[in-house]
């Protein structure tokens, strides 16, 4: 049994050092091409969509959803087109004072996040 184990062990390893990785340019490559499959967007409850920037840029997509209320976790000085002007009077709109970082600190907005969604 022992002798079994360590061939299949061996047998893993080589199989292992034979196998060919993406260099750190290869998946940089992949990462920045345009033929990648992304969504921008999904329907996370019904009529409920966790989007990005590009989802909540799309008026036109938006229109075509359905979606009346948009809430921006990231309406910081960076980079935000998001406000009541930009979407109308079609589209309600709430925007989390928060820089797109891994550093800021969004708990304090939960609860007013919480009670705009909650007031749909």
């Amino acid at each position: 049994m022992e002798a079994t184990e360590n061939n299949q062990t061996e047998s893993e390893s080589e199989s292992h050092s034979n196998r060919s990785f993406p260099s750190v340019g290869d998946l940089e490559q992949i990462l920045h091409s345009a033929s990648r499959s992304c969504h921008h967007g999904d329907e996370v409850w019904p009529n409920l969509y966790l989007g990005d920037m590009f989802m909540s840029h799309d008026k036109f997509g938006l229109w075509q959803l359905g979606v009346t209320h948009v809430l921006n976790a990231a309406h910081g000085k960076l980079c935000c087109k998001g406000s009541d002007d930009f979407y109308g009077t079609t589209v309600k709109y709430f925007g989390v004072p928060a820089n797109d970082l891994p550093t800021f600190d969004l708990s304090p907005f939960f609860y007013p996040a919480a009670e705009f969604i909650h007031r749909l």
